[in-house]
């Protein structure tokens, strides 16, 4: 079931929260006049549009389009922990939900618009959704009085609009993925498990039955990049979100958590990726 948004759209939000599923729950049997964008933090649920099941897991983001029927057949894991967006858009909506796979459509192409075939989202390699979500809903709940509504609501559309960008990033990385495909999503997949540990380009091999020079040409032919350069770009993005997630912890926490040899370490392959140290204590 296909989606599509205008990336430049009015956004308006009708209600935006956490949730915290205290003891296993069923998704709530609707049909919503809004679209309503779920984002799991920790557990598992499983959800269900009009007869399409959807499993999610930690970091998935789902797009259950406005007038379809939503449900759930099994109920979450407990202590299952999450967040909702429920959205308008004005004018510019491209829901494309009722009618063809918007894939399929050449119309449905523009560099303007999250275009997809399916409304689940795999967000873990890109943090940068997480956190647009997060400061939407912060800004959804905001009492300060020194802004106003309007201010507010024009915030809000920004930030939606930064995080479907993000995710429309993200579905093009995935779409233009070359032959080794399957192979690089696990390696990628052990990466993330695994933060704590830096791998070689030869232990990847001894893993995945290859030769070191396959796991090299695979990850230069696919992002342009050394297998070295691709992970510390993704553990760099992993610290950037911990540290902004855990305001207290050290740099000498970070750097035990995502591999580096101390906080100097990454502290120093830190600035080299994003133009400034991190402020933490060590």
């Amino acid at each position: 079931m296909g989606i599509s948004f205008e990336i430049a759209g009015n956004h308006k939000i009708e209600s935006a929260n956490y949730v915290t599923n205290v003891v296993p729950m069923f998704h709530p049997d609707r049909v919503l006049e809004v679209h309503d964008f779920l984002y799991i933090l920790d557990g598992t649920w499983e959800i269900y549009e009009n007869n399409t099941a959807y499993e999610m897991e930690k970091d998935d983001l789902l797009i259950l389009s406005a007038g379809n029927h939503h449900y759930g057949k099994k109920p979450s894991s407990a202590g299952n922990k999450h967040m909702y967006i429920h959205l308008y858009q004005e004018s510019k909506e491209l829901n494309a939900s009722k009618t063809a796979d918007p894939v399929s459509s050449p119309s449905s192409t523009s560099t303007t618009a999250l275009t997809s075939g399916s409304p689940l989202f795999h967000c873990a390699s890109n943090p940068r959704i997480k956190q647009y979500f997060k400061e939407i809903i912060a800004t959804h709940l905001s009492d300060n009085p020194s802004i106003t509504q309007e201010m507010k609501e024009e915030k809000i559309s920004l930030l939606m609009g930064l995080m479907l960008w993000e995710m429309s990033s993200l579905q093009k990385s995935l779409e233009s993925k070359p032959k080794h495909s399957e192979l690089i999503s696990e390696i990628i997949d052990l990466l993330q498990t695994n933060p704590h540990h830096m791998y070689t380009t030869e232990e990847i091999a001894d893993k995945f039955y290859v030769c070191s020079k396959t796991v090299s040409n695979m990850f230069k032919g696919a992002y342009d990049v050394t297998f070295y350069s691709y992970q510390m770009s993704m553990k760099l993005e992993m610290v950037r979100q911990y540290l902004s997630d855990h305001p207290y912890e050290t740099l000498a926490s970070a750097a035990r958590n995502y591999g580096f040899y101390d906080e100097f370490h990454l502290g120093k392959a830190y600035k080299k990726k994003f133009g400034f140290s991190p402020k933490r204590k060590i």
